[in-house]
């Protein structure tokens, strides 16, 4: 059985800015984004003139990603934790319906995701996985890493330092 990935916002605007989305094409994987994620990077990011949204609409056009839609219920249930929004609760919730992983770079919702034993990664995650996949090469990683903090992605100090033992590690 295919793993599924479930997709938050971030990971995809980021990897659409590093023109990464199409090697998460060739993975092996389900790569799922609800009905909100979807509205917030292609309709928002449209409206905005965004590259990457056209992007994700054309991979959604060619059914390289596929737009689920959680139950109502589940979404209201994560909507109701502090600074939750509505496309991350649908990312949640599909998660956890799906038996699926969340690919999550928030702390809050990684959180809220462990106490309900939804599976989850990141950006970080996936780049690991391009790597394991032999998509990218490792130097590759923290190049992209480091491409995705100069666009604004924020980690804590910790993390990136865990990360560069991780690279080194391979």
């Amino acid at each position: 059985q295919k793993m599924k990935l479930i997709f938050d916002a971030t990971t995809l605007i980021y990897f659409s800015r590093m023109n990464l989305l199409n090697k998460l094409t060739q993975l092996n994987i389900e790569r799922i984004v609800s009905a909100g994620v979807y509205s917030e990077v292609v309709d928002k990011g449209k409206s905005k003139g965004k590259a990457d949204a056209a992007f994700l609409e054309k991979l959604v056009e060619e059914n390289l990603f596929s737009i689920n839609l959680p139950k109502p219920e589940n979404v209201e249930y994560f909507m109701a934790f502090p600074k939750v929004r509505k496309a991350d609760a649908e990312t949640l919730a599909l998660a956890k319906e799906n038996d699926a992983i969340a690919i999550v770079d928030e702390l809050g919702l990684r959180t809220i995701a462990e106490a309900h034993k939804i599976k989850y990664g990141g950006s970080i995650y996936i780049l690991f996985e391009l790597y394991r996949k032999k998509l990218i090469s490792k130097n590759d990683i923290q190049k992209h890493l480091d491409e995705m903090i100069m666009l604004g992605w924020r980690c804590s100090t910790e993390f990136y330092a865990s990360i560069i033992r991780k690279i080194e590690e391979l």
